[in-house]
């Protein structure tokens, strides 16, 4: 028997050696992925070492920066391939079980090779996974220090202060050199007139003056064509928004491609006849740049502001205002342009410091005198509203704050070229001329995108009609639609406007929270890093969040919620859970930036336990209460409510307290918790049906059949008594030469209850009177009951 069993036993050992062969090769990690992270590791180190040296210029930092993301999807894919191989390894070693004890029962020796082979296994792969976790972090750490480096270098460059512009040293210095450098440009002309004379001769000359011809007959043409395409009739009523949106949006488009593509081709036809030397390189690119500065904002000027169409103008302005701010625009693009040759002028010529700073600064100062002039006695458009009366709903006055904001944007230019800060001067031109055409082109975006969802989901419309027939989206549904693609679209458009706002500040789209993290006069308090910066960054996100928070609530309130069919009291359950969620998720965030994370905030709440289970039970209580109040909806905004002896409506549900409008026109606060824990009766809580009995005695001789018709006939007459269920009256007793009757009926809304009863009471005195029946006083006030309580 055992000499029959060992050759099962040697097969059997084989198979387990195989399948441990075959687990190991399987599990460990590629050759390939071990390969990638040496060549991450390498490529990390080289760009460290280059991080070492302390004149790498902005350019050069950020082609470091642009070489390490594709270290980081190395790193990534390699940790996607690993993670799960690690778990498989994991789960494999796991069915082994623990290694026995030494005084338990041996394991077999196949056992503990394929023990020890599993075991190998996953220590290769938790190596690997642990080296390219390594390797992330410290790709991070590089990129973060990366970015402050360029960060430094771009405030240096910002507030490096040279000469003020009403130093007498630097206009001695520019007027001194300005005869030097006027010859050299001379000769730099005369140098490149000469190269051109000398490689445009013969042939050559008749070639390039045949395409010139060309290329000024094809602009021509396309001009034309473009204006006509461009012409904007004019209606006898005014266009739609849509339209106006569209069309300013082509306008812009075609009226900066066409001179852009001009300019394109003659630098191409003049490279192609080696009209350009290296060293003209950057000034010809200059040249380009301004004029696709000019075309743009002379594009993007008129088709926002019309001055010569007034009603197809997108902006609330006069015409006299849109013709000067059309010029304002115009003029800037060109000063700035201007001041962008003259640079790059001054670069080739190699001109002193002195004449670029004075050339730069007169710039800087045009630029805000020309503003300081065109704003100065400009006006919003005034609405007539004198058969209307004066205005019911307020708006606000975006004009006052572009305006203050102009006029502080003038003041910070001045100020920066008179002490000294010219560089920062010229920066802040340039991001007045970049902003302005970045909310330009966001507005007319809007405007379109707003209009345009609005217009193709309105009932009739035919996209609305097919998906109507199609989906079977209801009139209401398409409404929120809508509603919910206008938000999302101006969301989007908003949040690629401030990246691309913040672009110039060196803010990228990658690590834009990265650079908000900048630290001065920092501390640490344990592993906490405290810093003015990230304080006042934390307060800005803070606001900027619960800011935001108020705008979703506003935009709940006023759009989305009035198109559904929800009561009021869910409309403010929603509107007060998304205020509590937006209000937490800007606090943590907000916490973050200071470095307090959940782990620190659980440490924190340990440590205010005691706190909160003494001094703060109250407040806890209450607003624990409030999220019940609002969810489970007991008690709803809008509903009519009985505390103790005092009785109102509803009017708000807040964190701590809810306030109640008594029928003196009083606020009641009462707490959230009494509202939970006491007794609370709801007159409207499952509907609005009430019940009124008013009870009514009359003397012994009247017939009891003609008191009951009576009192039938006058809850007939009263247009809010329900005919379902019907009234009645009910013989209650014969006391003391007295018969006592109630009538009683059901109103729809419980709240005109009190109407009712007094035109009731009004109606039944008078009948009883005209048919000369006693009435004896009630024993008891009337009493009002709610069906159902």
């Amino acid at each position: 028997m055992r000499l029959a069993l060992r050759p099962l036993a040697v097969l059997l050992f084989a198979l387990l050696g195989l399948y441990g062969a075959f687990a190991q090769s399987a599990a460990a990690p590629p050759p390939a992925q071990s390969q990638a992270l040496d060549g991450v590791r390498a490529s990390l180190e080289r760009i460290e070492k280059a991080l070492e040296r302390p004149d790498v210029s902005d350019a050069a930092l950020q082609s470091l920066r642009s070489e390490l993301e594709p270290l980081g999807e190395t790193i990534a894919e390699a940790l996607d391939d690993l993670t799960p191989k690690l778990e498989s390894a994991k789960s494999r070693l796991e069915q082994f079980g623990a290694k026995p004890a030494e005084s338990a029962t041996p394991e077999g020796q196949a056992a503990i090779a394929e023990r020890r082979e599993q075991q190998k296994a996953f220590d290769d792969i938790d190596a690997q996974v642990k080296r390219a976790r390594l390797l992330a972090v410290q790709a991070e750490q590089t990129a973060a220090n990366i970015t402050n480096r360029r960060r430094a270098i771009f405030r240096q460059a910002l507030f490096q202060r040279s000469f003020s512009l009403v130093s007498p040293q630097l206009w001695y210095l520019a007027l001194t050199e300005l005869p030097r450098d006027l010859r050299a440009m001379g000769m730099l002309a005369s140098d490149w007139g000469s190269g051109v004379a000398v490689r445009l001769h013969g042939s050559r000359l008749a070639s390039f003056l045949a395409a010139f011809a060309a290329l000024v007959l094809a602009f021509g043409i396309v001009r034309t064509l473009a204006h006509r395409v461009l012409a904007r009739p004019a209606m006898m009523h005014e266009p739609s928004r849509l339209r106006k949106a569209a069309s300013a949006l082509w306008v812009a488009a075609v009226m900066a491609t066409v001179p852009i593509a001009a300019a394109l081709a003659l630098i191409e036809i003049a490279r192609f006849y080696d009209l350009f030397s290296v060293r003209l390189e950057p000034l010809v690119a200059t040249l380009f740049d301004a004029v696709r500065r000019t075309a743009i904002a002379l594009a993007t000027a008129r088709a926002l502001l019309s001055p010569d169409k007034p009603e197809w103008r997108l902006l609330n302005l006069s015409t006299p205002t849109s013709e000067r701010l059309f010029r304002l625009a115009v003029t800037i693009a060109l000063i700035v342009s201007a001041m962008k040759i003259m640079d790059a002028v001054n670069d080739l010529i190699a001109a002193r410091v002195a004449a670029s700073v004075w050339m730069r600064g007169l710039g800087c100062v045009a630029v805000a005198g020309i503003m300081a002039y065109t704003l100065y006695g400009l006006a919003p458009k005034e609405e007539d509203n004198d058969d209307l009366g004066p205005r019911i709903t307020p708006k606000r006055d975006w004009y006052a704050l572009w305006r203050a904001a102009a006029w502080a944007a003038i003041v910070a230019i001045v100020g920066s070229a008179l002490v000294g800060f010219v560089a920062l001067a010229s920066f802040l031109v340039d991001q007045i001329v970049w902003v302005t055409f970045v909310g330009a082109v966001a507005y007319m975006l809007h405007e379109l995108t707003d209009e345009a969802f609005q217009a193709a989901l309105q009932p009739n419309a035919a996209a609305a009609r097919a998906a109507t027939q199609s989906i079977g989206l209801r009139r209401d549904s398409l409404r929120q639609l809508a509603i919910l693609l206008r938000g999302v679209s101006t969301l989007v458009i908003t949040l690629v406007g401030a990246m691309l706002v913040l672009a110039p500040w060196g803010v990228e789209s990658d690590d834009m929270l990265g650079n908000l993290r900048a630290a001065f006069f920092g501390f640490r308090v344990g592993e906490v890093t405290i810093s003015l910066a990230s304080v006042l960054i934390a307060l800005l996100l803070f606001s900027v969040g619960v800011a935001a928070t108020r705008i979703v609530q506003g935009w709940l309130e006023q759009e989305y919620l009035p198109s559904t069919h929800l009561d009021v009291g869910l409309r403010n359950s929603i509107r007060t859970s998304v205020g509590y969620i937006g209000f937490i998720l800007a606090l943590a965030l907000a916490l973050a930036q200071v470095g307090l994370n959940f782990e620190r905030l659980a440490i924190v709440a340990g440590a205010l336990s005691i706190g909160v289970g003494f001094g703060l039970q109250s407040i806890v209580n209450n607003f624990v209460s409030g999220l019940i109040l609002l969810w489970e909806r007991a008690i709803r905004v809008g509903d009519w409510v009985v505390i103790g002896d005092e009785q109102g409506y509803v009017r708000r549900i807040n964190v701590r307290s809810t306030e109640i409008e008594t029928f003196d026109r009083a606020t009641m606060i009462v707490p959230n918790s009494n509202l939970v824990t006491g007794v609370v009766k709801n007159w409207v809580r499952s509907d609005r049906v009430g019940r009124i009995k008013i009870p009514v005695s009359v003397a012994m001789a009247a017939d009891p059949g003609q008191v009951r018709q009576l009192l039938l006939d006058c809850a007939a007459h009263q247009d809010t008594v329900l005919e379902f269920p019907a009234p009645q009256v009910m013989f209650t007793a014969m006391v003391d030469a007295t018969l006592k009757f109630e009538l009683v009926c059901f109103v729809g809304d419980v709240e005109k209850s009190q109407k009712v009863r007094s035109d009731l009471n009004f109606a039944i005195f008078g009948r009883f009177r005209e048919a000369h029946i006693d009435i004896s006083p009630p024993p008891a006030a009337p009493v009002v009951v709610k069906i159902g309580n």
